[in-house]
């Protein structure tokens, strides 16, 4: 099969409603600035796969058109319904002539030899790739003039060998690596993520390292866990647990009090102070 075949079909949501269990990962960044760079770092690595000839991304979020349009993707509208009727939209605006693989949005760690070398493996036929833990997919591929017939969600790896797509068996470990959690964050970071995420994560480092010393507004609070949320400055929230309230020698705290927050190494709330605390 020759190379620069494929079109690549990426659904983006709106990104205030994108990677919602992401929402907090990163403290002192943005959410939607996240998953931006989720997005932006998975189109990059799609670009430079030789086996594609172009990516089409669906969104309607105009700062994810911006940015893709920018980085080379073709948009198409999100018809609403989901994800795949995204998919089956971008499928149907590829045209029938078009070898599609349906890509999941979140995956800053790809490598697009991993891309590549799973493209190639599906040797003409309708083929998936579930995600590391096994019951997602990240890469759903139908040849041209076969129909891509998405099936993504809650076991969708499951659905699709069930349509009759053939389950896709590399290693390729960029690739299964979505990321949905902050521990999945965590593994892709481990891996190597692409530039934007990679960003992200120093500039969160560098505030724990030299800015300890964060503030906020308390957002909501519960005494009998002794536990809340803390509204940061840029509009980030940000959970902390009963051990930070312990930390602080405080006996209670007041919705809307101002606080300053300390965290450890791995960005974790280890003290919640007043500003005026030593």
């Amino acid at each position: 099969m020759s190379e620069a075949r494929w079109t690549v079909v990426m659904p983006v949501k709106r990104l205030p409603a994108a990677k919602s269990r992401l929402r907090g990962a990163l403290p002192g960044v943005p959410h939607e600035e996240l998953a931006l760079a989720l997005a932006t770092d998975t189109l990059r690595a799609v670009r430079a796969c030789p086996a594609v000839a172009g990516v089409l991304v669906v969104t309607d979020d105009p700062r994810v058109t911006a940015s893709v349009q920018a980085a080379g993707a073709r948009v198409a509208g999100d018809p609403g319904g989901g994800l795949n009727a995204a998919f089956r939209h971008g499928a149907a605006v590829a045209g029938p002539r078009a070898a599609v693989a349906g890509l999941t949005a979140d995956l800053p760690a790809l490598r697009p030899a991993e891309l590549a070398a799973a493209l190639r493996a599906t040797r003409g036929v309708r083929g998936f790739v579930a995600d590391a833990p096994g019951g997602g997919t990240v890469l759903l591929a139908a040849p041209a003039g076969a129909p891509l017939a998405p099936r993504f969600g809650p076991g969708s790896a499951a659905a699709h060998e069930a349509s009759g797509a053939l389950p896709l068996a590399g290693e390729w470990p960029s690739l299964r690596r979505d990321v949905d959690t902050p521990a999945d964050l965590a593994d892709a970071a481990g891996l190597g993520v692409g530039p934007r995420t990679a960003a992200l994560l120093a500039r969160v480092a560098a505030a724990v390292e030299y800015g300890a010393g964060m503030q906020g507004t308390v957002a909501t609070y519960d005494a009998s866990t002794r536990s809340g949320v803390l509204l940061l400055d840029d509009g980030t929230e940000l959970a902390f647990p009963a051990r930070a309230f312990d930390a602080s020698g405080l006996r209670l705290l007041r919705l809307g009090q101002r606080v300053r927050i300390e965290r450890d190494a791995d960005g974790e709330v280890v003290r919640v102070t007043l500003p005026t605390m030593a």
